[in-house]
């Protein structure tokens, strides 16, 4: 299909998720008309960065790759039920980012790996999409590699806090001794922790949803602020948030604390937070603010495909549907008139987790 042809079946099944989404979330018919909507903007997203080699490329930022967009296309791929797809994407992913530990390095740029370091949240939704695929496929070798990634990461990159509970590191290298663990709770992709607990039957992935749960409900002062990007773990002192590493700024909610917001929707446990942030966010919510200071309030200007969706996912925990819809269509448009590899994975991650059940576990 040609990029033109894609935008307006885009388009098309965009304006068909907004008239159905408007009249209700219940029925056959309104609930198939979501599933085309969401697939069609992850069609957008894949057909626009996933090169013919499996790679996705971030054509805005000096076109390399990172583990995170493997992740983010695996996963749309799985929601699209495309299984060629699938295995494209994953087959470049194990063969030039996956490390002999299972994990994967998180950035290749002209031709080869840069840094071999891991990031958490790639490796766990890698897993997480690797395990959704072989028992939708029925693939052995894919669930064989799901479980294989879930150890690695039980291992390397699972922190403990003062009380032995576990949290998930920002990777290997934010988990030391005789030293806070460093998180990012963007990170903590809850529906992949409890696939994860399923799969390995490991009391580490068991107890890490709860745990962060618990966390994320510290740091963010049971939902009196926002989740900050950054924060520290154990080491004698209470879940603070922090600035990033070497950086002396205050701490932000930003890229990372709006992934936060998204994530905690798929949880009972933090579902509420979720209604509270909605307060906070609420009466700018329209701007689109990429980074907000911890009490709502916007740093910067607008619009972020990522902040309208986040957005989205707190005004659909405090029952606020209408407006979820409106946030989900502002963040589409944006996508479509300024596209980026970042704004435009969560423009379909956002449509796909708040408005289907295509993948399972952050069901709306």
């Amino acid at each position: 299909m040609s990029r033109l042809r894609s935008g307006i079946a885009v388009a098309a099944a965009l304006a068909v998720l907004g008239a159905t989404t408007m009249t209700g979330c219940s029925g056959t018919a309104s609930g198939a008309s979501r599933d085309t909507a969401s697939v069609a903007v992850a069609r957008r997203f894949l057909d626009r960065y996933v090169s013919a080699s499996g790679a996705v490329i971030r054509r805005d930022q000096g076109s390399d790759t990172v583990s995170e967009g493997q992740g983010y296309a695996l996963l749309l791929a799985y929601a699209a039920d495309d299984r060629p797809l699938f295995a494209k994407v994953w087959g470049w992913t194990r063969t030039h980012l996956q490390d002999p530990d299972g994990l994967f390095a998180y950035h290749w740029q002209n031709g080869a790996v840069s840094s071999t370091e891991p990031a958490a949240d790639a490796d766990l939704q890698i897993a997480w999409a690797l395990d959704l695929a072989g028992h939708r496929w029925s693939i052995p070798a894919d669930t064989a590699a799901a479980r294989r990634v879930a150890g690695s990461i039980a291992t390397a990159e699972i922190g403990y806090d003062d009380q032995g509970h576990p949290t998930l590191a920002a990777g290997p290298w934010a988990v030391g001794s005789n030293r806070p663990v460093q998180v990012e709770p963007g990170y903590w992709t809850f529906p992949a922790d409890a696939a994860l607990a399923t799969l390995t039957g490991d009391h580490r992935w068991r107890n890490l949803s709860p745990a962060d749960a618990t966390h994320l409900r510290a740091l963010s002062q049971n939902g009196a602020s926002l989740p900050p990007d950054w924060a520290t773990i154990g080491d004698g002192a209470d879940p603070a948030p922090s600035p990033a590493p070497q950086d002396g700024t205050p701490a932000v909610s930003g890229q990372d604390g709006l992934r936060a917001m998204v994530w905690a929707t798929c949880l009972p446990a933090t579902h509420s937070l979720a209604a509270k942030w909605w307060k906070l966010v609420a009466p700018t919510a329209q701007g689109g603010a990429l980074t907000r200071n911890l009490n709502g309030t916007p740093q910067t200007s607008g619009p972020s495909p990522l902040s309208l969706v986040a957005a989205a996912a707190t005004a659909r925990a405090a029952g606020q549907m209408t407006i979820m819809t409106s946030l989900l269509a502002r963040a589409d448009r944006n996508a479509r008139q300024t596209p980026t590899y970042y704004g435009d994975a969560w423009d379909a991650l956002g449509h796909i987790l708040l408005t289907t059940k295509l993948i399972p576990g952050c069901t709306p």
